[in-house]
């Protein structure tokens, strides 16, 4: 928990320092996102309930976006998102992993074409895995699985100055999945892998 709100109070610090500089020449603006997921693992040991295969979820949140400098080239894209990842063995199980994440992403914005990176923190607050077999019990405990995740994202999309926007990103843990005391049958190399197709909408900001 104390990780948790270290993280929180490192994202709006920094978002209240780019607001501060954004009063030179910029702007910032609040919007809404939903999106389609499809999550699956990485790493070498990955396979070893079976063989791994993609899992289509759910996101959806809130984002801030505020103007570095003069001309509007750089920006800073904090953003609070619940967020589904997960996997599925065919014929086998299917897991689901709910999530609050809090990305802070470093933007070019090209005349509307962007281009975005950076860090992640998420909180693994539920998980639900449903065998296909019947006579299975479905599994909703965390167990030994990292809740606090650190990761990645990259990532392309469209801002129309009118609000409307469009992107394709991906995002991957360097937590792993589960926590250094998980005893796992092929090891625990194993992360979280996202690629994430989202909608959204920028509302009109101050200057």
């Amino acid at each position: 928990m104390k990780k948790i709100l270290l993280s929180l109070a490192l994202l709006a610090g920094a978002t209240a320092a780019a607001q501060a500089q954004s009063t030179a020449g910029g702007g910032t603006r609040f919007g809404l996102k939903v999106g389609v997921v499809a999550a699956s693992l990485a790493g070498d040991d990955k396979d070893f309930q079976g063989d791994v295969q993609n899992r289509f979820g759910f996101q959806a949140g809130v984002t801030t976006t505020t103007t570095l400098g003069v001309g509007g080239l750089f920006e800073l894209h904090p953003e609070l998102l619940y967020s589904q990842r997960g996997y599925q063995i065919e014929d086998v199980s299917k897991t689901t992993y709910h999530n609050i994440d809090l990305p802070l992403l470093a933007r070019i914005n090209a005349a509307g074409l962007v281009f975005e990176a950076g860090p992640q923190v998420g909180y693994l607050f539920a998980r639900k895995t449903k065998f296909d077999d019947s006579a299975l019990a479905d599994i909703t405990a965390r167990g030994q699985l990292n809740k606090l995740q650190f990761g990645y994202i990259v990532g392309v999309g469209y801002q129309l100055e009118s609000g409307p926007n469009v992107g394709i990103r991906y995002n991957r843990s360097i937590t792993k999945l589960y926590d250094g005391d998980a005893a796992l049958p092929g090891g625990n190399k194993i992360y979280n892998s996202v690629f994430q197709f989202q909608l959204g909408f920028a509302f009109p900001g101050g200057q």
